[in-house]
């Protein structure tokens, strides 16, 4: 009998470490939606639209985690102005970033095209940035550097360490 109690609570001291780190709130996820959009206004004028495979938000954390394709659609006076792709994606919604990640892509109505490992957007300043190394296609040009900075409609941009094949049209 003394063995039997002695196996028990030999077993009980350790199958409790083993369910208190299987059961930590921090491991699932509070929130999940599949197949879901988000809707960013401003003065209900629509500025970016975001659709999504998997959104999850976990306890105690201020990101939500976006899986299984990310498609944010950037909008000017309700038109769409540009398109921005990704694999996966994080909303630190305390800082109001967004940080695109894996098989990033950046398109405009123009059909210029920037691809990168990440992409930031800040929707307090609507500014579109990177450290990493970017390229970008245009009709007529490719375009590599490191860094990179526009607005979200991705008509003008700021590009470190350029390097390419560029287009120059001068004026007499």
């Amino acid at each position: 009998m003394t063995r039997f109690i002695l196996l028990i609570l030999m077993f009980s001291c350790n199958n409790e470490n083993i369910i208190k780190d299987f059961s930590t709130d921090e491991n699932y996820a509070i929130e999940t939606t599949i197949n879901a959009s988000i809707i960013h206004t401003i003065n209900g004028k629509l500025k970016a639209k975001i659709d999504v495979g998997k959104m999850e938000r976990f306890n105690k954390n201020q990101v939500i985690y976006l899986s299984e394709g990310v498609k944010l659609n950037f909008y000017n006076n309700d038109i769409l102005s540009s398109t921005l792709t990704s694999e996966k994606a994080e909303i630190d919604e305390e800082k109001n970033l967004l940080k695109a990640l894996v098989n990033v892509t950046l398109t405009d109505k123009s059909e210029k095209t920037l691809n990168s490992s990440s992409l930031l957007w800040d929707r307090n300043s609507d500014d579109v940035y990177t450290k990493e190394n970017v390229t970008i296609i245009t009709n007529d040009e490719v375009i590599y550097g490191s860094g990179f900075k526009s607005d979200s409609k991705f008509e003008r941009y700021f590009i470190n360490d350029v390097k390419g094949n560029f287009s120059f049209n001068v004026e007499d």
